[in-house]
């Protein structure tokens, strides 16, 4: 009788071949990462486009302080009416415009101003204040 050469069993290869991942397994989980990553990237443009809009937002409020600033530094009371203007704020060029309009009290004005980036229609910002008379 002849003995068999022991050699590696034919059975733990077929077990293995049985481990892997099927083609519709690794195609479901490329269409899930697909999915997240989309998320994730409109989650992210939304961020840049609020960043975007945040700045524009503070930086004409800015301008509008400065102007509310300079009304009050001027020697004289500000009279009725309205004005408007330019100004150069973080390399971009704003438009601003005041209504000053009296109250219930002569001794007291309101002070509405405006901001926005030039070319642009719609305000910014708003700002409105009361100045006083010295």
């Amino acid at each position: 009788m002849r003995r068999r050469a022991r050699g590696p069993s034919l059975r733990p290869l077929r077990g293995r071949l049985g481990a892997g991942f099927t083609l519709i397994e690794i195609l479901v989980a490329v269409a899930v990462l697909a999915v997240a990553m989309g998320a994730a990237i409109t989650g992210m443009a939304r961020y840049a486009d609020n960043a975007a809009y945040l700045r524009e937002k503070t930086f004409a409020l800015w301008v509008a302080h400065n102007r509310l600033t300079e009304i009050d530094l001027e020697p004289h009371w500000p009279g009725t009416g309205e004005s408007d203007g330019d100004a150069e704020l973080a390399g971009v060029r704003w438009k601003w415009h005041v209504k000053v309009t009296e109250t219930a009290d002569p001794n007291v004005r309101r002070v509405d101003i405006g901001a926005h980036v030039e070319g642009r229609t719609s305000d910014a910002a708003a700002l409105s204040s009361f100045v006083g008379n010295r």
